[in-house]
Order: structure tokens, then sequence, then C-alpha cells
């Protein structure tokens, strides 16, 4: 389907391919067949408004530069009567049809994910077969392309296509142009290496793809190695990181790209593409001798490799993996070969307590003995698809996991961090945000300039430091930059203590193109205060008037504080209400805010309008959830338009980032 996207993205793809290709890969999709009778379009009134609907999912109007809510219509020959867009009572369709048919247990499509992997008697059919592209995956992060399918599924509700007098039924559409589909990207190689990630040689007990929704945009359709292998090759030609530009993106399954037979050809093709980091993943199992001296030549590099246990009988216990001493062994061999890396701990509760605190322990001081970069210890989760009844106490084990973490950053010189980040915060810290070093990479600027667990920074060359993003942007500018030394001053109990970093002093496993912070290690990202001038801005605009803002449970008391703080927000706290919708679509112990999808808050406002007995006059949500593409839309590819569609309340979004910590 040939879509063009502007003026501006006409000069930009052209400069990249003007030749068609005769072996790329070609990027078609379905149009669902699938509808309910509600999905149908039954007049010339219905293509019309599902038109303006569709459109209306991937750009807001304006008029003088200021948005337009549009919920109705008027057709030109009569105009007496406004047509409303969307039933209030009633939810969209559309996005029920795409975004929230769940026949299956998500088990048992992660089952289905491996059983597909493993039978070679359908392998060998897959290239028989009319493959699609997943539409839900493309609705991510090119929703054009799902635009194009409703259009094309509404209009021949009404009217057949012909070819030479004769009905030609048409079941699908496919991308003429690739270089139309190219878009603004960061290039990250490890994106490439993502199409590859489709297969796993293990089956972690709490692998996140096990208890992952069915509706989450995660599908993609069953490949052979060679036909995955035809995709990579045809977005490596688009792949630009000179430019910033590539082929749309799809989100990937995540599992395991180094078992992929076609590995080794897609990262050599990444590599001559680009000289930047390439950041891989990995369960260690094809760490072997032979691959780690492989991976040496691709300098820059940087492994995250998932662990878990350096005890080979937990690691079969907890991943199914048949040659656990290949991923511990593969650690010293790391860094021999001057490869720097990081490891990944769920301490999974599925014994006793004390067993998997003590092989936590374990595992670290091995880690720490073979040079790891960082350690990051992932707080157990679970979804309900994952297990419908309460599989460990959320709190205790939590709390058990983050006393043992801090216990042993006392004792281990390595670096631990604990994910998600904001957890620790909330439970331990009265005063947030702060910037306060939790470690150091060995061998790092940051290790030799004398700085200490426990310090927080006050000041950064001139600049005075009042909390962690501030500290965290400044010393990434320093990171970039050509300096070579500059004076620091850090709290350390109760005592200023002024201290020089030396950027020039550093080596193995300190590395200037994979640390971002001259090797300081916090907590986390933090909470940008600059982010409440938006908030400020839809006070002014909205003076006197109940807003409901949302937010996570780990961020609420973070934001608490930074708005009581603030002057400004004095006068109108009794105006401000902060409310946090549960994950209830994910449910399990799922308790981040950025995994909250649009059903989570109409839910959570429908009840809050009903408890409440009235209605708030505005909705604030950060934008996170809805980041992952830019194009506004949730885990399930739900715009977030529809938050106010379905409850008849403004909503206003505050632009964050994600926090992924």
């Amino acid at each position: 389907m040939d879509l063009f996207k502007g003026s501006e993205d006409k000069t930009l793809v052209r400069e990249i391919q003007k030749d068609s290709f005769d072996d790329e890969y070609i990027f078609r999709y379905r149009i669902e067949d699938n509808k309910s009778e509600d999905d149908t379009c039954n007049s010339r009134l219905d293509l019309i408004r599902t038109h303006l609907r569709n459109i209306l999912d991937v750009m807001i109007p304006c008029s003088g530069g200021s948005e337009v809510r549009i919920d109705g219509l008027k057709l030109m020959n009569d105009r007496s009567h406004v047509h409303q867009l969307c039933d209030q009572n009633e939810k969209r369709s559309d996005s029920t049809s795409t975004h929230h048919r769940e026949n299956n247990t998500s088990k048992e499509r992660a089952t289905n994910v491996q059983a597909d992997n493993t039978k070679t008697a359908e392998a060998k059919n897959i290239d028989q077969e009319c493959k699609f592209q997943s539409l839900k995956n493309a609705t991510l992060y090119e929703p054009t392309i799902e635009y194009i399918e409703r259009q094309l599924r509404s209009l021949l509700d009404l009217v057949d296509l012909e070819k030479s007098g004769e009905i030609v039924k048409v079941d699908g559409f496919r991308l003429k142009d690739l270089s139309q589909w190219v878009e603004e990207s960061p290039c990250d190689p490890a994106d490439m290496l993502g199409y590859i990630a489709t297969r796993c040689n293990c089956n972690c007990t709490f692998c996140y793809n096990k208890g992952c929704p069915p509706s989450v945009a995660l599908d993609r359709p069953a490949m052979s190695p060679d036909e995955e292998f035809s995709e990579v090759r045809t977005r490596l030609r688009y792949f630009s990181p000179e430019k910033r530009s590539n082929l749309f993106p799809g989100l990937g399954i995540g599992f395991e790209a180094l078992i992929h037979p076609h590995f080794k050809d897609v990262l050599n093709e990444i590599r001559k593409k680009t000289d930047r980091l390439i950041r891989i993943s990995t369960n260690g199992t094809p760490l072997t001798e032979e691959m780690i001296d492989f991976l040496r030549r691709f300098h820059p590099l940087h492994l995250d490799i998932a662990l878990h246990s350096s005890l080979p009988a937990r690691r079969v216990r907890l991943m199914g993996d048949k040659s656990p001493e290949v991923a511990i062994k593969s650690l010293p061999l790391l860094r021999r070969a001057g490869i720097v890396y990081d490891i990944v701990i769920v301490p999974w509760h599925d014994e006793s307590l004390e067993e998997m605190l003590d092989d936590l322990e374990q595992t670290v001081f091995y880690a720490g003995e073979n040079d790891v970069r960082l350690v990051q210890v992932s707080l157990p989760g679970y979804s309900k698809y994952f297990s419908e009844r309460e599989l460990f106490d959320h709190d205790f084990v939590w709390e058990a996991v983050t006393g043992k973490t801090r216990e042993l950053r006392e004792k281990c010189p390595v670096p631990i961090v604990i994910r998600p980040a904001m957890y620790e915060e909330t439970l331990l810290y009265d005063q947030k945000n702060m910037p306060e070093i939790i470690g150091t990479v060995h061998n790092s600027p940051a290790f030799h300039s004398g700085v200490q667990r426990g310090d927080v920074f006050t000041k950064i060359g001139s600049n005075i430091i009042k909390n962690r993003p501030q500290a965290r942007d400044l010393l990434s500018i320093l990171q970039r930059s050509e300096m070579e030394s500059i004076p620091m001053e850090v709290l350390r109990k109760n005592r200023k203590l002024e201290l020089s970093l030396n950027l020039n002093r550093h080596s193995y496993p300190y590395s200037k193109e994979i640390d971002t912070h001259v090797g300081v290690i916090f907590m986390g990202t933090g909470l940008r205060t600059g982010y409440l001038e938006s908030l400020q801005r839809i006070i002014e605009q909205n003076r006197n008037q109940k807003i409901l803002l949302l937010t996570s449970v780990l961020v609420k008391s973070l934001l608490e504080q930074i708005i009581n703080e603030a002057p400004f927000f004095g006068q109108w706290c009794d105006h401000i209400e902060i409310g946090v919708p549960p994950n209830r679509f994910f449910g399990g112990n799922i308790c981040m805010g950025d995994l909250l999808v649009v059903q989570d808050f109409i839910d959570y406002i429908k009840d809050y309008v009903t408890s409440a007995d009235r209605k708030p006059d505005l909705v604030v949500i950060p934008s996170s959830p809805f980041n992952i593409s830019g194009w506004g839309r949730d885990l399930t590819g739900r715009v977030y338009l529809d938050i106010e569609r379905e409850t008849g309340i403004p909503v206003e979004i505050i632009e964050c980032q994600a926090i992924y910590d």
C-alpha cells in the first residue's frame, strides 16, 4: 500500500533508497475477517463515521495551533443533525475486536511459541504459506498500517472489488515502496538483533512471556530462520545511523538471539553499518569459548547475561538449562576477552526464602570475582496470566530481597541495583530523589576519584546539585565531553568533602561507550522536577477545577513530596487529588505505572466517579505508559485518546520519559 507521509520524510528517504530490490522482504498484512456485527459498516453514514474515527486515532485536529476535541459530525446534505462519533457507554468496537481478544491463556501462548520453535515439520512448511506480519504489532510503531487495514475493511463492507468484470476476493495488502516507510530513529543496533531473538533454548520458570496477556502486541508470525534473516537484511538496507533513520520497528518477543543460525551474519552486517555500541541480552547458554572469541571482534560490545544463579543445579531447576556450566564458566572467559558484561538475577521464591537469599549472595560474589560491571536484582513479578493464585507474599519477599541486596552492597564492592528502583526508595527513604551514590563501576573515573557508596552529590564543578536527575544529566555531559578533570563536592556522614574527578583514569570493566555517568551508579533515574512545569501550566489553565492526577503506587510518595515542596502548588493542593489505578490488565503482583494500559485508566476513572459520586473536571496522566512508539499507544496498541472518549472526562497528558529502572 503506497502511502505518502509528508515532504520532510520524502526528502529524507529518497536519499537513502531509490532502487527497488528483487529480494526485498515483503511486508504484508491481513485484512481482519473475524469482525463482530457491531464492527461492520452497514450504511454510508457508518462508513464516514468509521473513517473519521480511524483517522482520529493517528492525528489530532488543530485550529490556530490549539488542539480541537471532536466528538461528532454533520453530513453536508443534512446539517441539522449531529452524529456522535462514539457512544460513551459503549466500548469502541474496533478496539474491542483488535485489542481485547484473549481466547487462550498466556501460559498456553508461551508454550505454543516454544513448541512452534521446535517443530521442524512446521518450519518446513513455512515458506509454502503466504505469511502475514502481525497487524497488532504494527499498531504500536506504525499505526498508519492499522489505519489502512481499518479503511479497507470498512470499504469492503459496502463494495466488492473487480478486475476485468470479475469480483476479486481480497484478504490482505502489502507495502509497496519501503523507502516511504522510513522514519527518524535512534538506530540502536540491538533493535536489529531483536528480529532474530525469536527462539529460546531455556524454559525459565519466571519467563515474562509465560505471563504475557495475549492482547499485548508482542506476537510475531512464526517464520523460518531464513525468512527472518531476509526481513533483517531488508531492514538493514534502510538502517542509517548517520542519518538517524530506519524502517518502522516492531516489538520483539525477546528470546535468545545468539542461538539463531544467522546470528553471526547479522552481527557482521550491523558492524558494517555502525561503530556504535552493540548491546546484547543473553541467557548465557551460547557463551562458549568459541562464541566469546567471535564476539571480542565487535568492540564496543556489552552483554546483559541472565545468569540468575551461579549454582548449576539451581539454573537447571529455574531455567531448564541443560548445560548450566557454560553460562557460569563464561564469566572468567569474558573477563579475559575484555568483553564488558552485566548480570541479571531474578530471586525467584521457589523453595525456601533462605535458600534463595543465600544463592543471591553467592551469585553476586561470584560475579564480583570475575569483574562484572554491574549486578541487577530484579524483584520477582508475575501476572494473573502466569498464576491466578498468589505465589508468594509480595511485600514480605520484596522487602527481604531488598534488605539482602542492601546488605550485599556493604559486603561486596560490585555495584548492585534493584529493579524497580522506585520500590527501594519508596520503602526506605524519607527524602526521595536524592543524588546518592549506591556504587561505582570498578576502575571507573568515579571509582578512582574516591567517592563512596552513601555519598550524596552537593556540587559538580560550579553547579549546585539538588536532585538525582540533575546529577545524572551533568555526569552524562561530562562522560561525552573532552574534559580531563573536574572538581566535585559530596556530603559524607554530614561532612562536605571536595574531590577531583579524573576523566582519563579508567580501565576494564569500565567503558566510556557503555557507562553513561563516569562510573557512578545511582538508585535509579529519579523524577525530573521539570515535568511539574507542565502540571503547573495545566492548573493555571484550569483554575478552581477538580484535577485527578493519576500515577503508580511506586511514584506516588515521590510525586507528593515534589508537589508539597514546590511553592506554586501550595494554594492549589485542595484542587489536586492523586490516584493510583491498579494494574488490572496484568494483575498478579505487577505494580509498574508504565505497564498500565488504557483500559486500566478507564476502569479506575469510572470506579472513582461511582465511589466519589462526582466527576473530576480534568484527568491528568503521565505520558510514559504511552511512550513505547511515540504514537500515544499502550502495550496493546490502543490509543490513549480512548480514555477521554469512554469516560467523557477531559484528559491531559504530561510529557515525560518512561522509567525503565
